[in-house]
């Protein structure tokens, strides 16, 4: 039953991305972390010149929690890397004891976009709600 649920669940996040952009994604990548009733994570867009960050609300924060909370005991994930291209998603699950670093560390996320889009830019908005491009020099140099 939790398998069947979870794959629910899942295309209910691809939908709940779909809506939130207001368009099918073409190529977009949602980063998502999860523990026991905590979340987090961002969508990002691949478009041709840049990569758009986007947060995700609320609705989509609860459908993580019901799939978080649907994974059997001993198959509790922290991360889940999920990819939307033409109209399809895949999802991986990451589990935490397969983590070198802590698991809510931006690396990681920070690695997934480096694998996907390379030295592409990826705009982030400011504080005052105006976007700026963030690009993989801005990032730490970790070997």
């Amino acid at each position: 039953m939790a398998t069947e649920e979870m794959g629910e669940l899942l295309h209910q996040i691809g939908q709940q991305v779909a809506n939130f952009l207001g368009k099918v994604p073409d190529d977009v990548f949602v980063f998502i972390e999860a523990a026991d009733q905590m979340t987090g994570g961002a969508i990002f867009e691949n478009l041709p010149e840049q990569v758009i960050y986007r947060e995700f609300g609320n609705e989509t924060h609860d459908t993580i929690l019901e799939l978080w909370d649907a994974a059997p005991p001993d198959k509790k994930w922290s991360m889940l890397l999920y990819d939307i291209k033409d109209g399809r998603f895949d999802a991986e699950f990451i589990y935490t004891d397969d983590l070198e670093d802590e698991w809510d560390s931006l690396d990681y996320r920070q690695d997934a976009l480096r694998a996907r889009y390379g030295d592409k830019p990826v705009i982030y908005p400011k504080r005052d709600g105006k976007f700026r491009i963030l690009t993989l020099d801005d990032l730490p140099d970790e070997d």
